[in-house]
């Protein structure tokens, strides 16, 4: 079982500013040894609580050019992008270019975005549930497209693309691999099934063992092989050495609801995830910017899980 961070909000802390505390850990999970870290595709949430206070996101494409050029061998993705942000020509563009910045590191990561707010601040409509996966099953073949072919074209009924290069390709081949978010069992699945090369679903074991299943049954229908999609889930991860340590984190965070604990319990919370065929767990820390428990994961989840 391999493992990536979605890194999250930082502030300002004692490794510098924004970008800068968010690189150094970006930093420990590439010497700890996970797979891939990965951005999410927002540009605004307001803090619950306050909401007038500012919750910093770095803008998703321009954070992972810095990631690559800083790093050696991590994966680098988008969990995920919100295609109706973008025209898909244009991220595949952005994509292929991160993907030469990065040396052939990059996992493309699609979903139909869903935060309306985000849409309203920045001047964007908001399609209803049915477009935006008219929008996601298109763009998922405009990117292929775009990434596989020269010249690219495509007619559908969102977007048109008509005889565009995409030069310089991407050092992947035939391409990066592309990535579905979503747990929708009709559509997403389904379009994981017929387009993409990994899922990431999230639930329980139990559920995630179902959307499995369900996947697994639209492959059967499609007449696509279930062993060819790399199956991820996605947790949030609270860690610490022991009891004591985990005591004071806890508190810091009485709202946690994922997996916490100390490296044991983590790593047979996670090992549940396999015992039910996900392959790839993708997570979020309690504490965004907690460079120790990356080491402590690096150290202790990492190679427990390494036989899975």
């Amino acid at each position: 079982m391999l493992l990536g961070l979605q890194l999250m909000p930082t502030h300002p802390s004692e490794h510098g500013n924004h970008a800068d505390t968010l690189l150094a850990v970006v930093r420990a999970c590439e010497e700890a040894g996970l797979d891939s870290v990965w951005m999410a595709d927002h540009f605004m949430f307001s803090d619950e609580e306050n909401p007038e206070r500012e919750v910093p996101i770095l803008e998703c494409f321009a954070t992972l050019g810095a990631i690559a050029a800083v790093t050696d061998r991590i994966r680098i993705g988008q969990l995920v992008v919100g295609v109706p942000y973008r025209n898909p020509a244009l991220l595949a563009k952005t994509c292929a270019t991160l993907d030469v910045i990065s040396h052939g590191r990059t996992i493309v990561g699609l979903g139909a975005a869903w935060h309306e707010p985000e849409f309203n601040a920045y001047g964007w409509s908001f399609p209803l549930v049915r477009e935006r996966m008219e929008m996601l099953e298109e763009a998922v073949q405009v990117v292929d497209r775009m990434l596989t072919q020269r010249p690219a074209s495509f007619d559908g009924k969102h977007y048109t693309v008509s005889g565009a290069y995409n030069d310089p390709r991407p050092v992947q081949h035939p391409r990066p691999p592309i990535l579905i978010g979503g747990s929708g069992e009709r559509v997403t699945l389904r379009l994981v099934a017929t387009r993409a090369d990994m899922c990431n679903v999230s639930g329980s074991p139990g559920e995630v063992e179902r959307l499995f299943g369900v996947l697994a049954g639209h492959c059967q229908a499609v007449g696509r092989p279930f062993g060819e999609i790399t199956r991820c889930n996605h947790v949030s991860i609270l860690i610490a050495n022991d009891e004591t340590e985990l005591a004071a984190k806890a508190r810091r965070h009485p709202e946690f609801g994922g997996i916490a604990g100390t490296p044991e319990t983590v790593v047979a919370r996670l090992r549940e995830y396999a015992a039910v065929g996900s392959q790839y767990v993708t997570f979020t820390l309690a504490d965004s910017d907690d460079v120790e428990a990356v080491r402590l994961i690096g150290e202790t989840v990492v190679p427990a899980l390494a036989d899975m």
